[in-house]
């Protein structure tokens, strides 16, 4: 008997399925990563990470679901398009080698098939940021502006500059003496510097909507915090950028 019920609990082991329902604000969260890297390595635990291909962009968010079992995706956008098919996905952990995708009511389902993730750029290890230099709260809207007026003007050139009296963010580009630019001033900053100027590739600033908290370091390193959802974004200047006199 005693064999028999062991053999039987390992049966009921070996079929066990983790379930996780995924949440429309994390499947946000994983279409803006996918514009930072196409693929993923999903870790277990409920933060999610990912890194440019440059590796000039790490991202991390906090999700509501807790991921039960490590898992990459290749494709990520194609991952979401078949997530998107459901109106309430329901991840069903089966093995490592796949998860079945299916609706809350389990009708339909799709069988999809993990990557390895050795082949896969994931960040290695956490960014320990330097010390602060420069910080400022960068505003949805003032962020919105400075794009729209990138792409009406075609440049690509962020630039956030000044000193302890009075800081501005313009969009220009650099390399022509006679570009046209626009520029706003911000009004919630801290600035110890004397002068600097900080230079950003805005095709760089793939975040999502919404206020930050940026810190800029002069290892030329900066950080940009969501200030209403956990989401942290790790963004490298440009070797052009300046810190003092």
């Amino acid at each position: 008997m005693t064999a028999i019920t062991e053999k039987a609990n390992n049966m009921t082991q070996s079929t066990e399925v983790n379930i996780m329902n995924l949440s429309q604000d994390t499947v946000g969260v994983l279409k803006n990563f996918a514009s930072i890297n196409p693929n993923i390595v999903m870790k277990v635990g409920n933060t999610v990470k990912t890194i440019s291909e440059a590796k000039n962009i790490l991202a991390a968010a906090d999700i509501k679901e807790d991921v039960p079992v490590e898992f990459g995706i290749y494709d990520l956008n194609e991952f979401l398009n078949v997530v998107g098919l459901f109106d309430e996905p329901v991840l069903q952990f089966e093995d490592t080698k796949r998860v079945r995708i299916a609706d809350a009511r389990r009708k339909q389902s799709v069988n999809y098939f993990f990557s390895d993730p050795s082949i896969l750029t994931t960040p290695q290890k956490d960014i320990s940021m330097p010390s602060v230099d420069i910080s400022f709260v960068l505003t949805g809207e003032t962020l919105n502006s400075l794009r729209r007026a990138a792409a009406t003007l075609g440049v690509s050139d962020m630039v956030v500059e000044g000193d302890r009296d009075g800081v501005i963010v313009r969009v220009t580009d650099l390399k022509d003496p006679t570009s046209n630019d626009y520029q706003v001033s911000i009004e919630d900053y801290v600035c110890p510097q004397d002068e600097f100027r900080v230079i950003f590739n805005i095709s760089n600033l793939k975040i999502i909507p919404g206020d930050y908290q940026v810190d800029i370091s002069s290892k030329f390193i900066s950080n940009f915090k969501h200030q209403v959802e956990n989401v942290r974004y790790w963004i490298a200047l440009e070797k052009s950028s300046t810190f003092g006199v």
